[in-house]
């Protein structure tokens, strides 16, 4: 499809999910719009597009010395000094100018290719090249989408983080006034308004820690998208919206040979072969043909010139015959290359079996850890909520409030980072199962 064509296609489709983008100038993406967008405006996306491109000129280019090949030139002299020879001539010396005042030359060549191994080799070889770009083109849009994913997950959990730390910091700014009243009626100690204040001012903190988190996250996220970072943007999936992806037994069922990194490594392989038939194809004939013509005016006055031209049509060939064990050595250093590749081939299945059975451990582990960090935080939520109550009650120490509310940030802060572990699991998953 053509580049343009897509780029138009994405634009529409990022519109169509976002009725508020022409309104606000906020462009508002979910994830998927997001891996898709870096696709194609990502900065490494381009540069990976504009390599294929190359490729795909360099094919041109390679067909292109097949084809004949025209030149024309020129020339015009003003002799300065003419040189003169010597002759004896019946046994006298004589004294001739070889040559005019003036000369002009126009001529033309054409030369055509008529066979050359090499040249048929490197033509195979050409597209295979294009092929290889191409392929890196899709390992690198691979590599965008799964940083793009990380980094919106991260955005996700700062502005979770906000939610957070706003509520507790309004919760801990009602308690602390509440406990002032309290302790001008004397039914608190200072102790107890010292000790909320030290906790509405963590609460603070953190409540501001998220959002410059939150900041440097989205600028991060604007840049491995390809978006202007001083542009407006807003991501549409939550933390829950992320996680209900994540399946809980993902089918594992992997076919290598649409794994990028197998197919990356069959390309190059055929490039290799191709590499020793091209080794084998320099011992072969080179032959070409050429047919040329050049016009002369000559003469020691410019309006009094004498005219000739002249004609050849000729072959050329090119029979290597002796290269002294040369082109025989390079032979066998590239067939060895290419059971390097081979061995290559069957480690790098041994690898991609390996990096799966990894990824589906992980993923079951984060799984895990991430549904202990949710018990976690239930738990302490509900230990600080009854507290809070006893506070207030005069039934539980600000000291006891305080410890409890700790145990809610450290429960929090700990889902936070199972969340992020296991929804990075899943990604190496879906790469590692060719699925990203």
């Amino acid at each position: 499809m053509n580049t343009k064509i897509k780029l138009l296609l994405v634009l529409l489709a990022l519109c169509l999910c976002s009725p508020n983008y022409a309104q606000s100038d906020t462009l508002e993406v979910s994830l998927n719009q997001a891996m898709a967008y870096a696709t194609e405006f990502g900065y490494q996306s381009i540069n990976a597009e504009h390599d294929i491109e190359i490729a795909r000129k360099k094919v041109n280019e390679t067909l292109a010395i097949g084809l004949p090949q025209i030149a024309a030139n020129g020339s015009f002299n003003k002799n300065l000094l003419i040189q003169e020879i010597v002759a004896q001539i019946n046994g006298q010396t004589q004294r001739f100018k070889m040559g005019t005042n003036y000369s002009s030359t126009i001529g033309g060549r054409v030369d055509q290719l008529l066979f050359d191994g090499s040249y048929l080799v490197g033509l195979q070889a050409s597209k295979v090249y294009v092929k290889l770009s191409e392929d890196a083109k899709e390992k690198t849009d691979i590599e965008i989408k799964q940083t793009v994913a990380e980094v919106y997950f991260l955005a996700s959990i700062a502005e979770e983080n906000i939610r957070d730390f706003k509520k507790s910091m309004e919760t801990n700014q009602q308690t602390y006034e509440e406990t002032k009243v309290y302790f001008d009626n004397g039914l608190k100690e200072d102790t107890d308004v010292d000790q909320i204040k030290l906790m509405l001012n963590e609460s603070e903190r953190l409540y501001l820690e998220a959002k410059r988190q939150q900041t440097v996250t989205m600028a991060i996220l604007k840049f491995s998208m390809g978006y202007d970072i001083d542009k407006p943007l807003k991501i549409s999936d939550n933390i829950n919206d992320l996680l209900s992806i994540v399946t809980l037994n993902p089918s594992s069922d992997m076919d290598l040979h649409s794994h990028i990194d197998y197919r990356s490594l069959l390309t190059q392989t055929d490039i290799q072969r191709l590499d020793i038939k091209n080794q084998k194809a320099q011992a072969m004939p080179r032959l070409s043909a050429f047919a040329s013509y050049d016009y002369t005016m000559l003469g020691d006055d410019l309006s009094n010139l004498i005219n000739t031209d002249g004609a050849v049509i000729g072959l050329t060939l090119s029979v290597p015959i002796f290269s002294s064990g040369q082109r025989s050595a390079q032979l066998k250093q590239k067939k060895i290359a290419l059971t390097k590749l081979n061995v290559e081939s069957r480690m790098l299945e041994q690898s991609l079996e390996r990096d799966l059975l990894i990824a589906k451990t992980n993923l079951a582990n984060g799984k895990e850890q991430y549904n202990n960090a949710q018990e976690a935080l239930e738990i302490a939520t509900r230990i600080y909520d009854k507290s809070l109550l006893k506070f207030k009650n005069g039934l539980a120490s600000s000291l006891e409030l305080s410890q409890n509310e700790n145990k809610v940030v450290e429960t929090i802060i700990g889902l936070r980072s199972a969340s992020t572990n296991y929804f990075n699991m899943y990604l190496n998953f879906k790469k590692a199962t060719a699925q990203l």
